[in-house]
């Protein structure tokens, strides 16, 4: 468990709904602290030191933290799950990640073995691909920021992080010495290639066990970063290439993010157990010897094994670490096990540890036909996917789920798609089969929203063991799509007569209502950039900013959140330009089914048919075909996954990039 400190006199009990349990820690900009609900869910509520609540500037920046973090959440990252004023101090809440960071995991037990540095390597990069993807620099990236989750590291702290366009002068120099760019010391502004070089100290630090650039003053260290090369001698190959060239002292000649990336999935086999330094692990059998010592104990005697948190009920069954000499579930080999089963949900890396143990070889975008799409795990789901009539992707305790409901029945049922197993099921959603399904985050908690063919539009808690609420919205079978009100989670809903309806899910209201089209809605997305829905009808696409656009009925729509959309009619799927109408590009999709979704900062466009193709959205590229050969009955898409519903059973992909 992380150290959690009781609360001091003047410091808030309660902030949106948490009762505040402890401080978690201090950040430049504010407390962390514990908050749990009433439902038991814990959550991190970040506020605002006092120092700063006169500062306009700072209050500003603080709240910008959460809409910034919000574009990646998921990627690796801490889920935002609201942020607000309460009594006058600004404050944030976001998933409670239990677990050390890796400044404290390295001060107490030395450097990471190698197994683990790939690890933190792999899933640290997918966070900074899908960061940049998203057009964010973090500015601050460093092993304090990264925590230690039982599901691997997670990216912390966008407090200071900006969008690409936006310019960063030398009068806001703003992150942390020993792990700034050589740019950023010199006031120049930081850009994507400032966090790469950051990254590479921080994975630096974690292989040695220092940092990459000494730890003395301020001067010397920036001295060393401008000037002088850091010893990579301790780090295995081939990660010490690829540090090296992160850490080149000119911008332009530092990889990508998504290069880097590109260059760890091209291991091709498992690392022998060796430590990050280059020397061989022990026989566990052998004659026990002292452990390493790390810097922190250095002067102290001897310790116990370090011991970790642990959510047991998060880990999949087939990856916890088993019986056997030497540390117990608990400790860093609990951390590095459970890792394992993890980095499967990191859509560009995902699967590729679990299957392999290893890489499959990925070529960047100027090499040959690359590796794309790895299986997630076994088939799971009912005895035939043609039987699913309406299914979601989302994610329940930090972990990829699948939701979805059968065309003769009357129930949910949510699966692990890692590990083929059930992990919920609502046996009574109401009186007639559900038709449209979505999984919404609200208040922390992962929320099935889905309406039948009597245009009841009901809800259930995954974990809960009845539905919640309902609403009378239609008259008969309606089209759901996630939305937002307020910044708050929302459900948008649209009717066979035309109407469009607003449900907050924060307070359980209608609060809009508008009837955009004179006949039935055929397709619902929400587009973040006008704050308002995309309607599909049997006439085109209603809602964007340049009128209607297409002809014929729509089947399906989504909204990149830049200003386009991806309009399905027919076999056929044409991205659109909202603000003037015009036509970017076309895909042939096929009938079965249409789903958009992004890994590794790329959009990705999957069609149904005679199996799957899958498209980059922004290229026009064939990507490359899943399930070749099989019939496809229906498919959803999001968070970098993809599941495929066919004659047997449901499958997951992730979908690896490919450049």
């Amino acid at each position: 468990m992380v150290e959690l400190r009781p609360l001091r006199s003047g410091e808030p009990r309660e902030v949106a709904g948490y009762r505040l349990l402890g401080r978690l820690g201090d950040g430049g900009q504010g407390s962390v602290f514990l908050g749990r609900d009433a439902d038991g869910g814990h959550a991190a509520v970040k506020i605002l030191h006092p120092r700063l609540l006169g500062d306009e500037r700072a209050t500003r920046r603080f709240l910008r933290e959460s809409t910034t973090a919000a574009k990646v959440a998921g990627s690796r990252t801490a889920r935002i799950y609201g942020s607000g004023v309460a009594e006058g101090r600004p404050y944030i809440v976001s998933e409670f990640i239990d677990g050390p960071s890796l400044h404290d995991l390295v001060l107490d037990g030395g450097p990471l073995t190698v197994g683990e540095l790939e690890r933190l390597a792999a899933g640290t990069i997918t966070a900074l691909t899908a960061v940049h993807g998203a057009g964010i620099v973090h500015r601050d990236f460093k092993p304090s920021n990264v925590l230690m989750g039982q599901d691997g590291p997670r990216v912390i702290d966008f407090g200071i992080a900006k969008d690409m366009d936006v310019s960063t002068t030398a009068s806001s120099v703003v992150g942390t010495p020993g792990y700034m760019s050589p740019e950023q010391i010199a006031g120049e502004g930081a850009t994507a290639a400032s966090d790469v070089f950051s990254w590479a100290a921080t994975v630096g630090f974690a292989a040695t066990g220092e940092p990459l650039f000494g730890r003395d003053s301020i001067p010397a260290v920036m001295n060393r970063i401008l000037h002088a090369e850091p010893d990579l001698r301790e780090v295995p190959e081939p990660l010490r290439a690829v540090l090296r060239a992160c850490l080149a002292k000119e911008p332009v000649a530092r990889p990508s993010a998504y290069d880097v990336l590109a260059r760890l999935l091209g291991r091709t086999a498992a690392a022998p157990r060796r430590h990050a330094s280059g020397r061989a692990r022990r026989d566990p059998d052998a004659a026990p010897r002292e452990p390493r010592r790390s810097r922190r104990d250095a002067d102290a005697g001897p310790r116990e094994p370090r011991r970790l948190p642990r959510n047991a009920g998060e880990v999949p069954r087939d990856v916890r670490p088993g019986p056997g000499p030497g540390p117990g579930p608990g400790t860093r080999r609990g951390w590095a096990a459970a890792g394992v089963g993890v980095l499967v949900a990191l859509g560009v890396v995902a699967g590729v540890l679990w299957r392999n143990a290893g890489f499959p070889a990925v070529e960047g975008p100027t090499g040959g036909q690359a590796a794309f799409g790895v299986e997630l795990g076994p088939e799971f789901g009912p005895a035939s996917g043609a039987n699913v009539a309406a299914m979601a992707i989302g994610h329940h305790k930090g972990a990829p789920v699948v939701a979805y409901a059968e065309k003769s029945g009357n129930s949910i049922e949510v699966w692990d798609p890692r590990i083929g197993e059930p992990l919920d099921r609502l046996p009574d959603a109401g009186p007639t089969p559900v038709r449209s399904l979505v999984l919404i985050p609200v208040g922390g908690r992962q929320t099935a929203v889905w309406t039948g063919t009597d245009g009841i539009v009901r809800r259930w808690r995954i974990g809960d063991a009845r539905p919640g609420a309902w609403h009378v919205v239609c008259r008969s079978e309606a089209r759901l799509a996630p939305g937002q009100w307020r910044k708050q989670p929302a459900v948008v809903i649209g009717c066979p007569d035309g109407q469009v309806v607003t449900l907050d899910l924060a307070s359980d209201r209608i609060v809009a209502r508008d009837r955009p089209a004179t006949g039935p809605v055929t397709a619902l997305a929400w587009d973040e950039t006008t704050g308002k829905a995309l309607v599909g009808t049997g006439r085109g696409l209603l809602g964007a900013p340049a009128g209607p656009l297409g002809k014929g009925e729509v089947r399906s729509v989504a909204a990149f959140g830049d200003g386009r959309a991806a309009v399905t009619t027919g076999g056929s799927t044409a991205v659109y330009d909202l603000d003037s109408g015009a036509f970017v590009r076309g895909f042939t999709t096929g009938a079965a089914g249409v789903g958009v979704t992004a890994a590794g900062g790329r959009r990705m466009i999957a069609g149904g048919g005679d199996g799957v193709t899958v498209w980059n959205a922004d290229r026009g590229e064939r990507l490359g075909d899943l399930a070749p050969g099989r019939k496809v009955t229906g498919l959803a898409a999001g968070d970098g996954l993809l599941v495929v519903a066919t004659g047997s059973r449901l499958q997951a992909w992730s979908l690896a990039s490919t450049g």
